[in-house]
């Protein structure tokens, strides 16, 4: 089973963030799926509702499918590409396809903004190495190296420039959402930006699964914390209108 609720944000050509699942994989009861990412955090304790049926999520693991007069409230709920709301009481649930937004939306769009923020700039970085790697044993124009490293990395630099942007304008317009944002997160010490990264539930034979693989060993020796990330994002960003 593919669930809309568990995606990954991406630009679109109009520079618009979606959100999207296409390559992730599909989730069988007893399986553990991504409750918590950089983006969006549903608890460990869910009712996801999609195609008329309720999926029951329990300690973050997918184990069954009830009814809803087997529902039991109040009921935290997922819905759409990951609308949230707390339910209590069974004439509420009537009206929840009519909703557009659920709770803590502009918390996940900062998350979301965050998370490709650290994903372009990594994508860059990891570029830039590649080219280094590939070309400077067999080359010494380093004219040559810096036109390649220009021509290929371009376009990342470019959707970087419009998610600073973005994050930008989005923390202006809302000075406490920083904060708010952290409450809603709630990151524990220990979690890390790799454990945290939906990477690890794409399909097999992806480029974002082999990239998981590649880092584990890495990142389990010299984690990254989101806070100081986030904290360090801020103070860093040179932001131009």
């Amino acid at each position: 089973m593919k669930f809309e609720c568990f995606y990954y944000p991406t630009l679109n050509e109009q520079g618009e963030v979606i959100k999207c699942n296409e390559d992730l994989k599909e989730f069988n009861f007893g399986d553990k799926v991504p409750t918590k990412t950089l983006y969006y955090n549903y608890g460990e304790n869910f009712a996801i509702y999609q195609n008329s049926e309720f999926f029951v999520i329990e300690d973050g693991i997918l184990t069954k499918t009830i009814t809803s007069n087997e529902l039991k409230f109040p009921l935290h709920i997922v819905f759409g590409k990951g609308t949230q709301l707390k339910i209590f009481s069974p004439k509420d649930l009537s009206s929840i396809r009519l909703l557009l937004n659920g709770e803590f939306e502009k918390e996940k769009e900062l998350g979301q903004l965050f998370c490709l923020s650290f994903m372009l700039n990594r994508l860059i970085k990891n570029t830039q190495y590649e080219i280094m790697s590939d070309l400077t044993n067999s080359s010494r124009d380093y004219n040559y190296l810096n036109e390649e490293i220009d021509l290929r990395t371009q376009k990342l630099i470019d959707e970087l420039k419009i998610v600073e942007r973005k994050f930008y304008n989005l923390t202006i317009e809302h000075p406490n959402l920083k904060d708010s944002y952290l409450n809603y997160m709630n990151f524990s010490n220990k979690e890390d930006m790799l454990e945290l990264s939906i990477n690890k539930y794409f399909k097999e034979g992806t480029n974002e699964y082999k990239h998981y693989i590649l880092t584990k060993s890495v990142w389990k020796s010299k984690p990254i914390y989101p806070k100081f990330r986030l904290d360090n994002l801020i103070n860093s960003y040179n932001y131009r209108d």
